[in-house]
């Protein structure tokens, strides 16, 4: 005779909270097994599959508890211990699939294919330690019908975990406690529609006639306690390891910025140093090729001093740029353009051994840079990537819009909230290590064998960015790749830019009287020779003082005051405004290795502010010199 099968719904509401719960405990843990490292790690899975294998358990029970038949129900104690340990070994199957750095869609089918039926199996063990005295049968159909829901509810459980596990945002929590809501409705609807597949008829008996749990409210109440406290114990754990790795994370971020901050003064003191003996250099060379006939044996003597000390140059460019005292004149870009207009040129710099994908965000937004160090950025992060893949893979780099918002992830990448620009170059190259991801933007750091780099490629990816306004994450690991993330703010409208002329004059002769004022006698005498030759008038002083008593003691007119930007005692933009009081014609063409002025905010120049960079030629100083006058007699913009 089949008897009446009925549910406590107090009991029913309980193992739904319990799965829920379960379930939002797994999407919290997943971030700290993913986070932890080594041991660490080790014991956040062991903790993890314990708190969860509990939850999901005492879900399970509870619902075996809601069930009543009208004869007495009791447990064999073994099998439930066994239904406990199928639940620890499900969980921590889904705590390792989730937390590997990569997972696709066929490693989630595969993990849900052998995680939903350990849910199902552990779900049938604790049917099987039935004491009932009735025959239990069941019905296939159900059986069949209860094991799918369990792979599906698996596969959409590891999904979501997967895609959750390090969202930091503040959304994230609501994420993942709906997302625990809907995980938790799957597994106890598994576990009611096994429950539906169960049959019981008298006479007859299931389970030992004697001895086991006797299935009482009080026993279910119990699990219900034990499990949510376990639970609240694994959330707890959760908050305060993420609490206390924000801490080290930023104290470790401060300590880094620091750090580059202190070796970026070093190297942008040393480099504007070198700078000026480099203009010296080269300049004097340009002059002496100027006299040297092209078939005199001395000629290539001198070409190959300039080519020495234009590669000398190039490093100093470098330095300046992480130093972040380079010069930038920025302008309002489309990125997906400049992109797509770079990779013509990086396809045959990567190599066919490589493949490369561009995915651009199609609505993507705009950006204020400096176009040319835009490219320097993207071809050193390219080429970065291509060395990481010395056999050949994957780079793929991709555009979108973000949004980082306050106390989340900006916090890791040390971003101001708001709207960024991102591009982000992923490769499946060797990946680094920890310890040498937190030194791959000091200068000079490399990981390539002697006389392979310079060490300086991330380092003025580094500092463009930073200058830039912008932030850099990096993700990697050991042979599984790396991922460089550029965040730029995200402009509306466009900026006005500091153009060149399109076309600049053959002959650099011009007339007019020039002040120079260098504290640096090599480099002013340069100039002097440099502009004497073509035809000027040169005033040289070292100094602001110097300069105003030539300004005072000469009769006639001064055109021009070429002064370098940092003065003994002063700056070149007061020694400016000073002879501006008496010249207010007098025009201003300001020269620098790097400018920390007021002329300048944060290297960035003013529209309307004349600039030349260091080192510079004599021939690029006249046409300068030649294109500021000329402006001045067009009555266009410049000046003090």
């Amino acid at each position: 005779m089949p008897l009446h099968k009925a549910y406590s719904p107090l009991l029913v509401i309980l193992s739904v909270l319990i799965a829920s719960a379960a379930s939002y405990t797994a999407l919290d843990l997943a971030g700290r097994v993913t986070a932890a490292r080594g041991r660490e790690r080790l014991a956040w899975l062991a903790g993890g599959s314990l708190a969860m294998g509990v939850g999901i358990w005492s879900m399970h029970f509870v619902g075996m508890l809601a069930f009543h038949l009208p004869i007495p129900i009791g447990y064999q104690l073994g099998r439930v211990l066994l239904s406990v340990l199928v639940a620890f070994a499900a969980s921590a199957l889904a705590l390792v699939v989730v937390s590997r750095p990569k997972v696709g869609l066929p490693a989630l089918a595969v993990g849900a294919l052998c995680m939903g039926p350990a849910i199902a199996g552990m779900h049938y063990i604790g049917m099987a330690a039935l004491n009932v005295s009735a025959t239990m049968h069941f019905d296939v159909g159900l059986v069949v019908a209860s094991v799918g829901i369990a792979i599906v509810a698996s596969f959409v459980g590891l999904t979501l975990a997967y895609r959750f596990r390090l969202d930091e945002s503040p959304g994230g929590f609501a994420r993942r406690m709906a997302s625990g809501l809907v995980m938790g409705l799957a597994i106890a609807g598994m576990h009611y529609t096994g429950m539906a597949a169960a049959r019981f008829t008298v006479p007859g008996r299931t389970g030992a006639s004697v001895g086991g749990l006797l299935a009482t409210r009080d026993l279910a109440i119990g699990v219900t306690l034990g499990a949510l406290v376990i639970l609240t114990l694994g959330i707890l754990g959760a908050k305060v390891d993420r609490w206390l790795r924000r801490r080290v994370q930023s104290v470790e971020l401060k300590q880094q910025s620091q750090k580059l901050e202190a070796i970026g003064q070093l190297a942008g003191g040393i480099a504007h140093d070198f700078n000026n003996l480099l203009t010296a250099i080269l300049g004097n060379a340009a002059l002496v090729l100027e006299s040297t006939p092209p078939d005199d044996p001395r000629h290539e003597d001198v070409r190959e001093i300039e080519r020495a000390a234009a590669r000398a140059a190039e490093l100093t460019h470098q330095l300046l740029a992480f130093s972040r005292k380079q010069v930038l004149q920025p302008r309002s870009l489309d990125l997906n353009a400049a992109l797509a207009q770079i990779m013509r040129m990086l396809t045959r710099l990567v190599g066919e051994h490589i493949e490369v994908t561009v995915l651009p965000e199609p609505a993507l937004g705009r950006v204020q840079v400096d176009a040319a160090q835009l490219e320097q950025v993207i071809v050193n992060l390219v080429v970065n990537a291509r060395d990481a893949m010395p056999d050949g893979g994957r780079l793929t780099i991709e555009t979108q819009n973000v949004t980082l918002e306050a106390g989340s992830t900006s916090q890791h990448i040390g971003a101001p909230p708001g709207a960024y620009i991102l591009i982000a170059f992923t490769d499946t190259g060797i990946g680094m290590d920890p310890a040498t991801q937190k030194r791959i933007f000091e200068p000079f750091f490399t990981t390539k064998e002697r006389g392979k780099g310079t060490g300086l490629g991330l380092a003025t990816v580094y500092g463009i960015v930073k200058q830039s306004g912008g932030s850099l994450s990096v993700y990697s690991e050991p042979n599984r790749g790396s991922t460089f993330k550029v965040y730029l703010p995200r402009v509306v409208e466009s900026v006005p830019t500091t153009g060149e002329d399109a076309g600049q004059p053959v002959s650099t002769s011009g007339t007019g009287t020039v002040l120079i004022v260098e504290d640096e006698a090599a480099v002013g005498l340069l100039a002097m020779r440099s502009l004497v030759r073509r035809g000027y008038t040169t005033l040289v002083a070292r100094d602001g003082d110097e300069a105003l008593r030539l300004s005072e003691q000469h009769p006639g007119p001064i055109h021009l005051l070429l002064t370098d930007v940092v003065l003994p005692r002063t700056s070149g933009p007061r020694l400016a405004a000073s002879l501006a009081v008496t010249r207010p014609e007098l025009r201003v063409l300001y020269m620098s290795g790097f400018t920390e002025s007021a002329v300048m905010h944060h290297g960035v120049l003013d529209p309307g502010t004349e600039f030349i960079q260091k080192p510079f030629s004599p021939q690029a100083l006249a046409l300068k010199v030649q294109d500021v006058l000329g402006k001045a007699a067009a009555g266009g913009p410049g000046g003090a």
